[in-house]
């Protein structure tokens, strides 16, 4: 994994057809809250979009807290099932990026959201720790 400096909190748009419209839309919004909630701390921060880890895995919303030396992925998945969350929290559960002291997982049902922006904005409280 290497950082690259200039490019700390550009979005990108992994698919632009419009059946990921709504997930692409969850993930701006994502990422415009956790810059809010760490306004103060920006310094201190890096957030990538469609970032791969070491592990292989690439999280729609990777966040990284220097100050704290802690991460957070979030995974913003339309087809929510037991069966992907079994797997994804075990490829998640022993990661741990370099150099860091703890890593969390988020996953997001992508079907708890309606196409409303303002409800998406208020459901996404619930996600931000």
């Amino acid at each position: 994994m290497t950082t690259n400096w200039d490019n700390l909190f550009k979005v990108k748009i992994a698919n632009p057809s419009n059946s990921m419209m709504k997930h692409e839309v969850v993930k701006l919004i994502l990422v415009i809250k956790l810059l809010e909630k760490y306004k103060g701390k920006r310094n201190w921060i890096r957030i990538y979009t469609e970032f791969e880890l070491e592990n292989g895995l690439k999280p729609d919303v990777y966040l990284e807290d220097i100050k704290t030396k802690s991460a957070i992925a979030f995974e913003i998945q339309k087809k929510y099932t037991p069966e992907w969350l079994k797997d994804r929290t075990s490829k998640y559960k022993e990661y741990l990026p370099y150099n860091f002291n703890s890593f969390d997982w988020i996953p997001i049902d992508l079907n708890e959201f309606s196409g409303d922006i303002e409800q998406i904005n208020d459901k996404l409280e619930d996600f931000i720790i």
